[in-house]
């Protein structure tokens, strides 16, 4: 596979794709799926969900080159919202200057939760399920046979107590591979939740089911980039490498803060795992339940600058359960070429590169922010954006843009009239 260059963003759609093609990144067969976007079969979107009336559709860029462990990729991106691609695609180039990515930790293990109501004895309880694990690691086996012949299955158990609430969750933890898991999963919890039933007919289990809390999926991933690269108008790459810092601490600090520093992170990760066919709002789900740990809410992604290399290091703790098999990752033809354009060989490593574009995502949020503001690189796109809504075509679109750059008011109105002076001409 051949790198992308700086000239691919000003390639056409269809030039982008015969270059991804010539390049080795994409078959022919993914080419024609991103080039004409089929509508999925009926039969299929009737299969996936219920009561439908149609599809819907959104813009997918390209993040042209992100390195990770030393593997060079090229991330597809489905969002609506402008600028994304671009920030994520400017901060993977200054981390790539220096190395790339590196995975610091990476797990992926499922949970799932099997709770008994009025429970008196808590701690006896507790104890007494303990000594049937060895029964219950049979029963999980038993319950799904192939995934150990994947090298999967189930790993150990957990209980939390809740004495106060007479509540007593017991954990599961499976090795689900590169699934999804979630049928998996529940299969295995209802087939342990009889047996429970079974050695403890008095106790009543109120429900059993995966938990999107997931603390046994955890990747964190860093990345540094040199304050040679940090310059920003009059300030120098140092001193935007201790704001940035100091902007690391405040969401650390300052829920107000934290929820707009995730909401930045969230946009480079929620893109990709939109545009693999993954679960979007399992996603969204164990990254803020994660954040929220230990007890207050904090960002997931932090800055630090080392003074002594001349570097600021990046490091993003998230979890990761994503699949490259099952659900719609094989299902939606776009989510099937994204996979493609991935080449990645498993589910953890998925994870891996959405964590990482996460924290790219992240670096040029928080740049914008303690330098130039977010407006100045944001507004260029905005203006396109407000072109296309007051019904600019073709060429008029990047006309009526460049004007809005200079008009004393950027608004609906503003764009209105332009469009309307510029057809008269």
């Amino acid at each position: 596979m051949k790198s992308l260059d700086k000239t691919f963003r000003h390639l056409s759609r269809e030039d982008k794709l015969k270059q991804l093609v010539d390049y080795g990144w994409l078959t022919d067969e993914s080419y024609d799926v991103l080039l004409k976007n089929p509508l999925i079969n009926e039969e299929v979107a009737n299969s996936l969900i219920e009561n439908v009336i149609g599809q819907g559709t959104l813009p997918v860029g390209l993040l042209p080159k992100i390195i990770v462990d030393d593997k060079e990729y090229v991330v597809p991106m489905m969002v609506e919202e402008p600028s994304v691609v671009a920030a994520a695609s400017y901060g993977a180039k200054l981390v790539n200057n220096t190395g790339g990515f590196k995975t610091i930790k990476s797990e992926r293990l499922m949970i799932g939760q099997i709770v008994f109501d009025d429970v008196s004895d808590t701690d006896a309880l507790a104890q007494a399920i303990y000594d049937l694990e060895p029964q219950i690691e049979q029963i999980a086996a038993e319950a799904y046979p192939s995934i150990i012949e994947r090298g999967g299955g189930y790993r150990r158990i957990e209980i939390d107590t809740f004495p106060e609430n007479q509540l007593l969750s017991l954990k599961v933890f499976v090795d689900t591979k590169d699934a999804m898991g979630a049928n998996m999963l529940n299969t295995i919890l209802e087939a342990i939740t009889a047996h429970m039933k079974n050695e403890f007919p008095d106790r009543d289990v109120l429900m059993s089911i995966l938990s999107n809390h997931a603390t046994a999926s955890v990747v964190r991933v860093q990345g540094e980039i040199d304050i040679k690269d940090l310059n920003k108008g009059d300030r120098s790459g140092e001193e935007v490498a201790q704001r940035m810092e100091r902007a690391s601490v405040l969401a650390r600090v300052d829920i107000h803060r934290a929820a707009t520093h995730n909401k930045g992170v969230m946009n480079g990760i929620h893109a990709v795992v939109l545009a693999t066919g993954n679960d979007t709002r399992g996603a969204e789900a164990s990254a803020h339940a994660y954040a929220s740990r230990d007890g207050q809410y904090r960002g997931i992604a932090t800055w630090k600058f080392d003074k002594e290399r001349g570097r600021l290091v990046g490091t993003i703790e998230v979890p990761m359960t994503l699949a490259i098999v099952g659900g719609g990752t094989k299902v939606l033809p776009i989510a099937k070429a994204s996979l493609e354009l991935l080449n990645v060989q498993s589910a953890q490593e998925l994870g891996q590169v959405v964590a990482a574009v996460g924290l790219s995502q992240n670096f040029s949020a928080c740049r914008a922010l303690v330098s130039e503001g977010i407006q100045k690189g944001h507004m260029s796109l905005q203006y396109k954006s407000l072109a296309i809504v007051v019904g600019a075509q073709g060429d008029e679109i990047a006309r009526v843009a460049e004007a809005l750059k200079t008009a004393p008011k950027a608004n609906t109105a503003t764009a209105q009239q332009i469009l309307k002076d510029l057809r008269q001409q």
